[in-house]
């Protein structure tokens, strides 16, 4: 369900830790808990081996327990526990992750838009069209580029480009960014949008010799204080005309401020072409019970779905990707809607954070039933030491119908729901231990104000838990700071660390030592997201080998 740094249904994390919260040391070692992050997909056989292969080397540098997704095959269940076993290594099952069925992640309202009857078919019809000024970049005074009201640069990193084009005469090209003393080069300008409405970004863009490799457009509120958009785009260092489609939600607003170019730019070319934004409807509806479907007249009179009008429902859902031909309303032959009629439909449909980042309900019943389930399968196949709960950046929530039924600020619902979830770990494993990462729940992380797509403030999401969750610190960056404050909860922690870059373990021995008087710190885990584990060994010296 939560999208955990885990990539939709693709990509699992897999984990060591160590036995329970009262195991002893090893002989120079201060930590209980001594854990190694892999990051492979567990429903593969080949994965599991390659996890195996590192048994005999993570226990000769000290890791004393293996966590990994739960739903490894059964077919290698024994060949797992019986080398764990071997190495002196107990496992730990991660659980709790994105929604089996894709209707239950989690879904934002697209309010009373307009589709019109024809020929037995409703179709969308935009009732208050986007008009963007100059999005195909033809209208131009010298390099200015009229109707665009704010421009970085201007024949510095902006030009207007007459002879690499995708369409017309005229494309924006971007060039040379790092003399730009911020290393940023934009065009923007004001948006008007329709409250709640279902949005299109296409645009064309090609590259040459572009480093980084960064680039993004945006939509942001009138004040570019908080974002409107969230997906983000990638592009190769050097490619041709390519286009893209990015999908947002306009929320409450009823304005924005669009942007496009780079905010940490360097060398190289982009060159930007026929970029539209269009109000649609239906792309990747979602259908379960928190995400109801309604179709009214401009009356009010309410239509049933079945009786007037087929089953709505999008052949194609796909929430990791944001576009695509979306479904019509077919009627029935007996629909009491007439040839012509103007409909108001409402639906949900789900946001993508960055390039294909979701988040599950944290409300529907059955969430907690599928959870449940994984608990019973990974107890099965091989009776872990703990469960890991996948609760971590949770960037959309208190969105849907479900959630928003509950009355709950976000933090108050993510409290209610972590308490659930832990719940159901102790009702099939009383004597397992739960972990959970940090981010959702610490008000110096993500446990704060405007966070994405959050409907509301995050603030008290820790209430709900209970001093036998340990804590997976993963906030490097605060050095520490952060500590405390679940010290003073009561609650155990394993700071998690390397990150792919801290290859001598400096870091993670400073935030050792910046935490030294704070009491509870009980591991440290090595935390690879890139497959790379020539560190592992140096780094677990530095985390967990003898220290003055």
């Amino acid at each position: 369900m939560f999208n955990v740094k885990t990539l939709a249904n693709s990509f699992i994390a897999v984990f060591i830790f160590t036995a329970n919260f009262t195991t002893e040391a090893e002989p120079n070692s201060p930590l209980q808990k001594r854990w190694l992050f892999i990051w492979c997909n567990m429903s593969d056989p080949k994965e599991v081996d390659r996890m195996i292969s590192r048994f005999p080397r993570a226990a000769a540098a000290g890791y004393n327990g293996v966590a990994f997704s739960y739903n490894i095959p059964a077919s290698k269940a024994t060949d797992l526990t019986n080398a764990a076993k071997q190495n002196h290594l107990d496992l730990i099952a991660i659980v709790m992750g994105n929604p089996k069925d894709r209707n239950y992640v989690e879904g934002v309202l697209a309010q009373d838009e307009l589709f019109v009857v024809h020929d037995g078919r409703a179709t969308h019809q935009p009732d208050n069209p986007t008009r963007v000024p100059n999005a195909d970049f033809e209208d131009v005074s010298g390099n200015h580029f009229k109707g665009w009201s704010f421009q970085d640069d201007e024949g510095v990193t902006t030009f207007a480009e007459h002879d690499v084009l995708h369409g017309g005469k005229t494309s924006l090209r971007m060039q040379d960014i790092g003399k730009n003393e911020a290393n940023h080069c934009r065009i923007s300008q004001p948006l008007k949008l329709q409250p709640h409405r279902q949005y299109l970004i296409s645009f064309w863009v090609k590259t040459e010799n572009l480093s980084p490799q960064d680039a993004e457009v945006k939509v942001l509120t009138s004040d570019a204080e908080q974002s409107i958009s969230f997906q983000t785009f990638h592009v190769e260092k050097t490619q041709d005309w390519k286009e893209y489609q990015l999908v947002f939600n306009s929320l409450d607003y009823n304005e924005g401020r669009l942007y496009l170019g780079t905010w940490n730019g360097k060398n190289g070319k982009r060159w930007w072409d026929d970029l539209k934004i269009e109000e649609i409807g239906l792309v990747n509806v979602l259908r379960r019970p928190g995400c109801p479907v309604t179709v009214r007249a401009e009356d009010a009179t309410r239509f049933e779905e079945g009786r007037d009008f087929q089953p709505i429902k999008d052949p194609i859902l796909n929430p990791w990707h944001a576009y695509h031909e979306p479904p019509v309303i077919k009627l029935t032959a007996n629909t009491r809607i007439a040839e012509g009629a103007k409909l108001r439909v409402s639906y949900y449909h789900p946001i993508i954070v960055y390039d294909d980042r979701v988040t599950g309900c944290l409300s529907e019943p059955k969430i907690f039933d599928d959870w449940r389930d994984e608990v019973k399968q990974a107890n099965d196949l091989f009776h872990p030491a703990a469960f890991l709960m996948s609760h971590d950046e949770l960037r959309v929530m208190n969105q849907c119908a479900a959630c928003q039924s509950k009355k709950m600020t976000p933090g108050e619902l993510l409290a209610w729901n972590v308490k659930k979830a832990a719940q159901i770990i102790r009702d099939v494993r009383p004597d397992a231990e739960i972990w959970v990462w940090s981010d959702m729940f610490d008000p110096m992380h993500n446990a704060v104000d405007h966070f994405y797509a959050v409907n509301g403030s995050l603030a008290g999401s820790w209430k709900g838990l209970d001093r036998d969750v340990g804590i997976v610190n993963w906030h490097g960056g605060l050095k520490g700071k952060n500590c405390k404050f679940f010290a003073d909860l009561g609650l155990k922690q394993i700071l998690s660390g390397y990150y792919d870059h801290d290859e001598n373990g400096a870091e993670i021995a400073d935030w050792f030592q910046n935490t030294r008087d704070i009491p509870g710190i009980i591991g440290a885990m090595y935390t690879t997201w890139e497959d790379k584990y020539n560190a592992m060994d140096t780094w677990a010296k530095k985390a967990w080998g003898k220290r003055e």
